[in-house]
């Protein structure tokens, strides 16, 4: 191994929402069918301010800004009612996501997810999709107590992959990140995690700008063998 070439990839810590499966485009567009129902219009931008927060914040603020909701308990259980529709129904997987868990299952990288969404949605996703037994640890930013413009979700991820597989948490130079959101990118980065950028044309990051926080880029993992992340050289 070169002095540049980084060690075998110790885990993996996904994303879910944009990066493994493709919800993006119906939360820019649920918040907006929610106040609606109160006769308020809103655009899919008017809702970027809060998108790092965990749900329950996001509601609270909807609720106490635009007056909506008899209390944003209320106004949570009404917008999870519509989220769970979804995660349990229609939200797909995003293109070439299973050949990529395969491989790298088969090159015995333990994966987490670590999520700024209820765990019970996400669950039911990946259940539907085939895909919740690559993940023995999932991890919300409720759980870790901070959003993801801090790296705390995916430091708990890591040490509870860590102790689910009975190894010792490694550098954070030898975990890899997958993530579409600019602050989740930011902030893995900040912790020294070595990051996929998967871009999300539903979202709202500019493509150039995730490519430009990454140590390898993707638009889908169809494009990403894992040779790639197993070979990676500093300045690929």
């Amino acid at each position: 191994m070169s002095d540049t070439q980084r060690t075998a990839p110790r885990a993996f810590i996904f994303d879910c929402d944009g990066t493994l499966i493709d919800s993006m485009g119906m939360w820019l567009t649920i918040y907006p069918e929610l106040v609606a129902r109160y006769g308020i219009s809103m655009t899919p931008e008017d809702f970027a301010a809060t998108e790092s927060l965990a749900l329950p914040d996001e509601i609270a603020y909807y609720h106490e800004k635009l007056g909506i909701g008899e209390s944003a308990e209320a106004l949570i259980a009404e917008l999870r009612g519509m989220l769970t529709d979804r995660y349990a129904h229609t939200i797909p997987l995003r293109e070439g996501v299973a050949g990529f868990l395969e491989q790298a299952r088969a090159a015995g990288i333990p994966m987490a997810i670590a999520t700024s969404t209820d765990e019970d949605l996400v669950r039911s996703a990946l259940v539907r999709l085939g895909i919740d037994g690559f993940f023995p640890v999932l991890v919300t930013t409720a759980e870790a107590g901070a959003s993801k413009e801090h790296p705390d979700v995916y430091d708990l991820a890591l040490e509870r992959l860590c102790a689910a597989t009975g190894s010792e948490v490694p550098a954070h130079r030898d975990v890899w990140v997958f993530e579409d959101a600019m602050f989740g990118l930011a902030s893995s980065g900040s912790a020294g995690y070595r990051r996929v950028g998967v871009y999300d044309p539903h979202g709202r990051a500019d493509r150039e700008v995730v490519r430009s926080r990454c140590e390898i880029f993707v638009d889908e993992f169809s494009e990403l063998p894992l040779e790639r992340i197993l070979s990676f050289t500093e300045g690929e």
